[in-house]
C-alpha cells in the first residue's frame, strides 16, 4: 500500500514541477472542465448523496451541488485578480529599485475530506488549490462509498492528464498518506483526528488548514419572537440531521421564557414529516452513540428507522449543563435545551467551553450580544439566525482554538492555498551610495545624519 501511495504522491510532485499549472490559463481551463463535468454528473451526485446519507433532494442540491458550482464560478471569474502581482513601495535609499509581492502555490496538497458533506468538502478545497497552482491528492471518506466512487470518477475525468488524484481506503490509508511529504495539508473532521493530523504535519513542518467542529452554542434572550427563533434554530439544527460542524449543538434559553420556547419548538417539530424531509445518519455506530446521549425528558418527533440509520429528531427538555449530551459534540438530530437565570450565569458557562466554529445569539440587546461574543471566542458569529454566515461565499469559513485554524471559501481559499513571496529587484548603477561594505565609517556618518 505504501508503495502505491508513494507513486501517487510522486506523480503529483512530478506534475507540479513540470509547470503544467504554472499559467493562469491552464488553471482556468481545469476549473472550466470541472464545471462542465459537474453539470453533466448532477444526477449521479445527487443519487450518491441519497444512497449514502438519505439526503433530501433540496438539501443535497443546495449545499452540495449549487453552492459548489457558485464557488467554482466565483473562483474562475476572479482568480486572476486575486492572484495578481502587488507592487509595493521601496525605501528611497534602495533606489533604483522595485518591490512586489507574488502569490505562489505551495506545491503538492493533501486534502482529507469528511463524509457529512462529501462533495462540497472535497471539491471546495480542490477548487482553491488548483486555482492557486497546486496539485492535489484527495482522500475522501470511506464511510460514504457511493459519493467516494462518483468523486473518483469526476476527478479522473477532469484531471486525466494530471493535477489531482484520488486515494481511497480507511484509516490506514490516511496514516500512510501522512507518512509522505506534502507541501500543505487540508483537513476537515473531528478535533480528535485533527490533533493526530496536526502532530504528523508538525513533524515535517508542513503547513495545515484545520476545519474542525465543537459544540456550537445557540443563545436565546428574552424579548425575541420565540416562534421565529424556534423555526430558524431548528432549521439549522436538523439540516443534514444535525451532521454539520457549525450547526447549533444546543440552545441556552433565558429561564423566564424557556418553557414558552420549548412549546414553540414542539409546534414546529410536529408540523414536519421528518422521515421524508431529513437525512439519515451515516452508520449504525453513529446512531448508537447519539442515542446514548438521550437521557432525561426526551421528546421524539416521528419514528426511528434503524435499518436505514434514520434517527427521528429529539429535543431534551430542560437538560442540565451537566447532562451527557452537553459533554461532547452531538453531531446528530438531538437538541438539548438548557436554561440560564441571567447574563452572569450564561457568561460563566460559556467561558468554560472550548472555542467552537460558530456562536448563535438571538437577542434584541446589543450589550447582551456583545457579552456572549466576548465570553466565547469563535470562528464566526451569527445573530438572530443560524448557519447563514457560512452559507455565503464572501465570508471565510474557519475556526479558532479547538475548532481549527486557517480560512477558506472563495477568495479566502485561493489565498489559503498560496503564500506571499516577497521580491525586490535592484538595477545596476555606476555608483551605489547604499553599498554596505566595510569600512563603515563614512557610510555610518551619512546614515546618522539622514536616517533619523
Amino acid at each position: 500500500m505504501s508503495d502505491g501511495i508513494r507513486e501517487v504522491v510522486g506523480r503529483a510532485r512530478k506534475f507540479f514541477r513540470s509547470g503544467a499549472l504554472l499559467g493562469l490559463d491552464d488553471r482556468r481551463d481545469a476549473l472550466a472542465k470541472l464545471e462542465r463535468v459537474l453539470l453533466s454528473r448532477r444526477d449521479d451526485l445527487l443519487a450518491a448523496l441519497a444512497e449514502d446519507l438519505g439526503k433530501p433532494g433540496m438539501e443535497a442540491y443546495l449545499s452540495e451541488y449549487y453552492f459548489l458550482l457558485q464557488e467554482l464560478r466565483l473562483v474562475h471569474k476572479n482568480m486572476k485578480k486575486w492572484l495578481r502581482r502587488r507592487r509595493v513601495s521601496s525605501p528611497v535609499y534602495f533606489w533604483p529599485c522595485r518591490s512586489w509581492i507574488d502569490r505562489e502555490p505551495f506545491g503538492v496538497v493533501l486534502v482529507i475530506a469528511p463524509w457529512n458533506y462529501p462533495f462540497q468538502l472535497s471539491l471546495s478545497p480542490i477548487i482553491a488549490a488548483i486555482a492557486a497552482g497546486n496539485t492535489v491528492v484527495l482522500k475522501p471518506s470511506e464511510l460514504a462509498p457511493a459519493s467516494e466512487r462518483v468523486l473518483r470518477e469526476i476527478i479522473e475525468e477532469v484531471f486525466d492528464q494530471g493535477g489531482a488524484e484520488v486515494v481511497t481506503g480507511g484509516a490506514e490509508v490516511v496514516e500512510a498518506l501522512l507518512d509522505q511529504k506534502f507541501d500543505f495539508i487540508f483537513f476537515t473532521g473531528s478535533t480528535r483526528v485533527g490533533r493526530k493530523v496536526a502532530i504528523k504535519a508538525a513533524q515535517s513542518l508542513t503547513p495545515t488548514l484545520m476545519e474542525l467542529g465543537g459544540k456550537c452554542p445557540c443563545v436565546v434572550d428574552e424579548g425575541v419572537d420565540l416562534k421565529i427563533a424556534a423555526r430558524r434554530i431548528l432549521a439549522g439544527k436538523f439540516f443534514n440531521a444535525g451532521q454539520t460542524c457549525f450547526a447549533p449543538d444546543f440552545v441556552a434559553v433565558k429561564e423566564k421564557v424557556r418553557i414558552d420556547f420549548e412549546g414553540a419548538c414542539e409546534e414546529v417539530l410536529k408540523e414536519i414529516p421528518w422521515s421524508q424531509e431529513m437525512a439519515a445518519m451515516i452508520s449504525s455506530n453513529h446512531v448508537e452513540r447519539v442515542k446514548t446521549l438521550c437521557e432525561g425528558e426526551v421528546k421524539t418527533f416521528g419514528e426511528d428507522e434503524e435499518e436505514r440509520f434514520f434517527l427521528a429528531p429529539r429535543i431534551i427538555i430542560n437538560a442540565g449543563w451537566d447532562h451527557p449530551a452537553m459533554q461532547e459534540e452531538i453531531f446528530g438530530p438531538v437538541f438539548p435545551i438548557v436554561g440560564f437565570a441571567d447574563q452572569d450565569e450564561l457568561v460563566g458557562r460559556l467561558e468554560k467551553m472550548d472555542n467552537p466554529l460558530a456562536v448563535y445569539c438571538f437577542s434584541m440587546q446589543a450589550d447582551f450580544t456583545s457579552a456572549v461574543a466576548r465570553a466565547l471566542p469563535s470562528g464566526s458569529l451569527c445573530l438572530n439566525d443560524t448557519m447563514k454566515q457560512f452559507s455565503q461565499l464572501q465570508l471565510p469559513l474557519g475556526g479558532v482554538g479547538e475548532s481549527g485554524y486557517g480560512r477558506y471559501r472563495g477568495r479566502f481559499g485561493v489565498e489559503a492555498f498560496s503564500y506571499e513571496k516577497s521580491v525586490t529587484k535592484r538595477f545596476f548603477i555606476k555608483k551605489d551610495f547604499t553599498e554596505m561594505l566595510p569600512p563603515y565609517e563614512r557610510a555610518y556618518r551619512w546614515i546618522r545624519k539622514f536616517l533619523k
